[in-house]
């Protein structure tokens, strides 16, 4: 996938590493409903990052220059799991918004972020394969991701409460997460 993107820029200073970027993030919550069970893709972070090594989490990062919130959430899906958005919801059943939030989390953890969180359902008949995940950086930064129940998912400790996240967006859509079934009779 191409995207019109300017990657944040680094800089060392001595023993200090500095970040020339926006201080906003997107996170992706993404549930794919296959009859009754549903599933949650989750990647590994991986070592060169700087917070949560080797914690499974969702897939989410930086808003670079030039793009906006719904782009840089596309890109980041791609670039940590492999899963293609926009082919994606030309393929399945789906509710959600790629460009309007469910929830902006702007209170500062020892980071000035703004975390906007989006929210995907996608549905499918029973006996549907899942897509494959195949993280499109190196292991440095998604070791490897895969493909949880949803239960699983939100038992498991995740990278920053990740797993909260999770039921923070079901609790608040729940009404949208039912509404691909009458798709699936």
């Amino acid at each position: 996938m191409d995207f019109n993107n300017t990657p944040n820029r680094r800089l060392i200073l001595g023993d200090e590493e500095i970040w020339i970027s926006r201080s906003m993030t997107v996170l992706a919550v993404l549930i794919f409903r296959v009859g009754e069970q549903r599933y949650v893709p989750l990647g590994i972070r991986g070592k060169a990052l700087a917070y949560e090594v080797g914690k499974w989490g969702l897939p989410g990062g930086y808003v670079d220059y030039g793009e906006t919130v719904g782009e840089a959430l596309i890109r980041e899906v791609w670039e940590e799991i492999g899963l293609n958005l926009p082919e994606l919801q030309g393929l399945h059943r789906w509710v959600g918004n790629l460009e309007q939030p469910y929830s902006v989390a702007s209170a500062p953890r020892g980071q000035q972020n703004i975390t906007l969180r989006f929210g995907l359902t996608f549905f499918d008949r029973p006996g549907t394969p899942l897509p494959p995940l195949t993280p499109q950086v190196g292991p440095e930064e998604v070791e490897q991701a895969g493909w949880f129940p949803l239960q699983e998912a939100l038992a498991m400790e995740l990278a920053f409460n990740h797993q909260a996240v999770i039921k923070d967006y079901l609790d608040h859509d729940s009404e949208d997460n039912n509404k691909g079934d009458r798709f699936l009779t």
